[in-house]
C-alpha cells in the first residue's frame, strides 16, 4: 500500500514540475529565442592567399552559435579587430545579412596585404634610431639584403632571411608560426643567428656604452639557436616556451676593457637558456593601441647546468602591464608598469640589462642603465588630431598599395623609473643606477598602413637634458 502511495506522490511531483516548466520556463526560453540570433553561415571574401581556417581562428563566434542580438555587434567588432592585429590584412569590412528573424549570415571582406618583401635596407647599429643620429658616426651603419615572406603557404607563417654587413655582420634565418594542429592551438618557431662584430660595447661608463673597435680581428662572435613552442587555446591568451643555446667568443682586448664581461674569462662562453612567456593581449592594435590591456609575464633561466665552467646561472622574472582607456571623445589615456627581479648568481655584462634595451624610459634615449632589478612607470595622454582618413591612390594599379589610411595623435607623457645595481665598481663609474629617474614631454604620432608608425617627441629628463627624439615603434 505504501509503495503505491510513493508512486502516486512521484507522479504528482513530476506533473507539478512539468506544469511549472510550461508556465514559467517556456516564456523565458521563448524570450531568449526572440532576443537572439543564430549564425547560420560565415562567408569570407578577398582571401586569395589566406586559408579560411586562419581567419576563422581569430573570430569570437562560429557557425551555429546562438548569440544575443545586443552582443552581436561587439563580437563582430572584436573579430574585426583581431584580424587587423595579424600582419595579414590592410582592411576588414563586415556585414550582417538576415535570412529571417532568427538566422543571420556574417559576411567578411578582407583586403590582403603584400606578403613578399625583398630586403635591401640600411640599418642603424645602435640601441635606437635617436642614439644612432646622436653619435654622428655614419660608419656605424649596416646594409642588409634578404627577404621576408609573410603568410607563407597561406597559413600566417613567416619566413625571413637576412644577410647584414657593414658595421655588423649577421646571418639570420627565422621560421615562425608553424602550426601543428587544425585548431591552430599548437605552434612552433625556429630562430638561427650568427653575429660578428669588429666593434662592440664592452662596458658602461658615464651611463653610456663604451665601445672597443678592432681592425684586424673580430671583437665578438656569437652563434645563437632558439626553438619555440606556443600553446594558444584561447584567442587572447598564449603560453610560449623557448629553448635556446648561445656560444660567444670574445677577443683579449674586449676582456681587457671589461674583466667582468664574463664570469670566467678562462672558459668559453657556452650556455643554454629556457624562457617562458605568458601573454594576455586584449589591445585593439599591435602598433598603436588605444583601448584594452596587455599582461605579459616572462621568466628566463640562463644556464641549465650543462656548461658549468661558463659560470652562468641566473633566474630573471619580468612583468609588464599596460592599460589603454578612452576618456571621452578624442582623448585616450595609457598606463604602463614594468618590473624585473633577478635571482641567483650575478649576470655577466651582456645579460645584466635593465633600461635602454628592450625597456626604455623616454628622454633617456642616449643612456643605458644596467642592473639586476628595476621598476618602470609610463603614462601617456593621447588626443586624436586626425581621425582615420582613407586615401585612394588611383594611379597605383595594385590594390594592395593604392588604398592607405592615416591617423595622427598628439600626446603628453610622464615616465619614472628606478634601477637597482649592487656592483660597487659599476656605481662608481655611473650615476643613474640607484637613483629615481623621471621625465616628461609631448609628441606627435603618425599611424598608417603596413604597421608604419612615426613618433616625434620633445622631452626633458631629471638631469635637465632635453631634445627631440624620433622613434618608429610605440612607447609600450
Amino acid at each position: 500500500m505504501s509503495y503505491k502511495i510513493r508512486i502516486v506522490a512521484r507522479i504528482k511531483f513530476f506533473l507539478v514540475f512539468y506544469i511549472f516548466l510550461l508556465l514559467f520556463a517556456s516564456p523565458v526560453y521563448s524570450q531568449e529565442k526572440t532576443d537572439s540570433v543564430v549564425i547560420s553561415k560565415i562567408i569570407i571574401l578577398g582571401n586569395n592567399k589566406t586559408k579560411k581556417n586562419v581567419i576563422l581562428r581569430e573570430l569570437t563566434f562560429k557557425t551555429g552559435d546562438r548569440i544575443l542580438r545586443r552582443n552581436l555587434p561587439k563580437l563582430i567588432e572584436d573579430s574585426k579587430r583581431n584580424l587587423l592585429k595579424t600582419p595579414l590584412f590592410n582592411f576588414v569590412d563586415t556585414e550582417i545579412q538576415y535570412i529571417d528573424s532568427q538566422y543571420v549570415i556574417v559576411l567578411l571582406t578582407v583586403t590582403e596585404r603584400w606578403y613578399f618583401w625583398p630586403q635591401a635596407a640600411i640599418y642603424y647599429a645602435d640601441r635606437n634610431f635617436t642614439n644612432w643620429l646622436n653619435n654622428k658616426d655614419w660608419s656605424r651603419t649596416d646594409f642588409g639584403l634578404g627577404l621576408i615572406k609573410y603568410n607563407f603557404r597561406g597559413r600566417n607563417e613567416k619566413l625571413s632571411f637576412y644577410s647584414i654587413f657593414g658595421y655588423d655582420e649577421e646571418l639570420i634565418l627565422n621560421y615562425e608560426h608553424i602550426y601543428f594542429d587544425k585548431k591552430r592551438q599548437h605552434s612552433g618557431a625556429v630562430f638561427l643567428k650568427q653575429l660578428k662584430r669588429k666593434e662592440t660595447g664592452c662596458m658602461i661608463e658615464n651611463d653610456r656604452v663604451k665601445f672597443i673597435k678592432l681592425s684586424g680581428q673580430y671583437a665578438l662572435k656569437a652563434y645563437n639557436a632558439v626553438f619555440k613552442y606556443q600553446f594558444r587555446k584561447k584567442i587572447y591568451i598564449s603560453h610560449s616556451l623557448y629553448l635556446g643555446f648561445e656560444h660567444r667568443t670574445i677577443s683579449d682586448s674586449l676582456f681587457v676593457c671589461n674583466s667582468n664581461y664574463t664570469p670566467n674569462p678562462n672558459a668559453p662562453i657556452n650556455y643554454f637558456f629556457l624562457k617562458y612567456i605568458f601573454l594576455n593581449d586584449k589591445r585593439d592594435s599591435r602598433i598603436f593601441p588605444l583601448k584594452g590591456y596587455q599582461i605579459k609575464l616572462t621568466a628566463v633561466k640562463n644556464g641549465l647546468y650543462i656548461f658549468p665552467e661558463s659560470e652562468i646561472n641566473s633566474f630573471k622574472i619580468k612583468g609588464e602591464f599596460s592599460k589603454y582607456s578612452q576618456l571621452n571623445s578624442g582623448f585616450y589615456i595609457e598606463n604602463h608598469l614594468t618590473f624585473q627581479k633577478t635571482l641567483g648568481q650575478k649576470n655577466p655584462f651582456f645579460l645584466n640589462t635593465a633600461l635602454g634595451y628592450s625597456s626604455n624610459i623616454r628622454a633617456y634615449e642616449y643612456y643605458v642603465v644596467n642592473g639586476d632589478d628595476f621598476i618602470l612607470l609610463k603614462n601617456t595622454l593621447n588626443y586624436e588630431l586626425l581621425p582615420k582618413k582613407i586615401i585612394y591612390l588611383n594611379f597605383i594599379p595594385l590594390k594592395k598599395f593604392n588604398t592607405l589610411f592615416i591617423k595622427i595623435y598628439a600626446d603628453i607623457f610622464a615616465d619614472a623609473a628606478y634601477v637597482k645595481n649592487d656592483d660597487a665598481l659599476y656605481v662608481q663609474n655611473n650615476t643613474l643606477a640607484n637613483t629615481l629617474l623621471y621625465s616628461c614631454g609631448a609628441g606627435i604620432n603618425i599611424v598608417t598602413y603596413y604597421d608604419w608608425l612615426i613618433r616625434i617627441e620633445y622631452s626633458v629628463n631629471r638631469q635637465k637634458n632635453s631634445g627631440f627624439f624620433l622613434h618608429f615603434e610605440a612607447p609600450f
